[in-house]
């Protein structure tokens, strides 16, 4: 059994995911609270693996002494243990609200556009600490339509578990988590707007006043799963970007969504999709698994594997960035059934972000090396855990 989640794969995952993925591409690996799982590291394997109904997501399938994951309690709990038809019909949901939000570009400028003012004149800040952290709650409030008491509450969730001194990780803080998305929900029943809020707790996933049905693990994924994969992205971007100043002018002159699908693969912020829970005997790239284990596919290592990527391969081991790869079937946001319910919301939101952001701070930069950039995490998610700019 092989140890890898450490401090320096945060930082640096590249070359040990090279390694695993030419040396079979299937291992035993111990996860940092101790049990083991199976970690598929290939492309093709992993793709596979997010369309394979044999690995399930649900914790009922679990047995032994291997990995169980984040058990989200219930009711957050719907995209965990749910079946594929009721999260198509979530996810289709989502996408038609997302629809009736209309065209995001005139609201992200104005958003991003407030948040920068924020930092505008200052020579030197933290990116991650004055952008990529509260800008979430911004987005999200204005999405779905929260009163401001809820966005303060999702901002202070945010700092108490993303921050750079932050103590609990977010399955430490599922109770204020819950307390959050109780306020939402009875604030939209309260509420007459048309929001996204009030629609999504006037349909049939709102159930009735004593029981809130799919909402609250809907409305968990977007606040608080979306929260994270966002936040990790835009860091890392402006990080990526600060290097390669080629890649950042494509950027700004092409189709910017075709360039934050290739930032997607490139960074992965989620390493790794929910763990999977073998429901019977099976076998992956030669080795036999069985019922009962945990499945860990690696969405990181299958977005850089050479044999489905093409494109200079860099000294670390990673697929060069190019953000005009077309087609990119990367799998950064999943794949399948249990896709990212927020990947319709995730890809214009960051495209209108970073139009707006350069346009704001077209000197923004990377105050130090990126081996002195500290990596939060490193194990279902990574991202900078402090970002230091120069913005003239």
């Amino acid at each position: 059994m092989q140890t890898i989640f450490d401090a320096e794969f945060a930082r640096e995952p590249w070359p040990v995911l090279r390694s695993l993925r030419d040396d079979g591409g299937v291992h035993r690996v111990a996860t940092p609270d101790g049990p083991p799982a199976w970690l598929i590291t290939r492309y093709a394997d992993v793709r596979a693996g997010l369309l394979d109904d044999r690995l399930s997501t649900n914790l009922r399938y679990s047995r032994g002494d291997d990995y169980r994951g984040f058990a989200v309690p219930e009711p957050l709990d719907v995209f965990q243990s749910s079946e594929p038809s009721d999260l198509a019909r979530l996810r289709s949901l989502v996408v038609g609200e997302l629809r009736l939000a209309g065209d995001w570009s005139e609201r992200a400028a104005e958003l991003v556009g407030k948040c920068v003012a924020e930092v505008n004149g200052a020579a030197e800040f933290d990116f991650v600490e004055r952008v990529a952290l509260p800008l979430p709650a911004v987005i999200l409030g204005e999405l779905l339509g929260l009163p401001e008491s809820e966005r303060d509450s999702l901002a202070a969730w945010a700092e108490a578990t993303m921050a750079p001194d932050a103590r609990p990780r977010a399955r430490d803080t599922l109770a204020a988590m819950q307390r959050i998305i109780s306020a939402v929900i009875a604030r939209g029943r309260d509420g007459a707007d048309d929001t996204m809020l009030g629609r999504l707790v006037c349909s049939g996933i709102g159930g009735t006043a004593g029981d809130s049905g799919e909402l609250p693990g809907l409305l968990f994924y977007l606040l608080f799963v979306w929260y994270e994969v966002l936040m990790d992205v835009l860091a890392g971007a402006v990080l990526t970007l600060s290097t390669r100043p080629e890649q950042l002018a494509e950027l700004l002159s092409a189709d910017r969504s075709v360039a934050v699908d290739e930032l997607l693969r490139f960074l992965s912020p989620q390493v790794l999709a929910s763990p999977r829970f073998a429901t019977t005997d099976l076998v992956i790239a030669g080795r036999s698994i069985v019922a009962g284990e945990t499945v860990l596919l690696c969405l990181a290592s299958a977005n850089h594997d050479p044999e489905r990527f093409t494109g200079t391969v860099e000294s670390n081991g990673a697929v060069a960035l190019d953000v005009r790869r077309a087609p990119n079937p990367h799998v950064a946001l999943g794949h399948g059934a249990h896709a990212c319910v927020g990947a319709a919301l995730l890809r214009p939101v960051l495209a209108s972000i970073l139009g707006e952001l350069y346009l704001h701070l077209p000197r923004l930069r990377v105050a130090d090396t990126e081996q002195n950039v500290p990596w939060r995490s490193g194990f279902r998610h990574r991202g900078p855990l402090a970002l230091p700019v120069l913005a003239r």
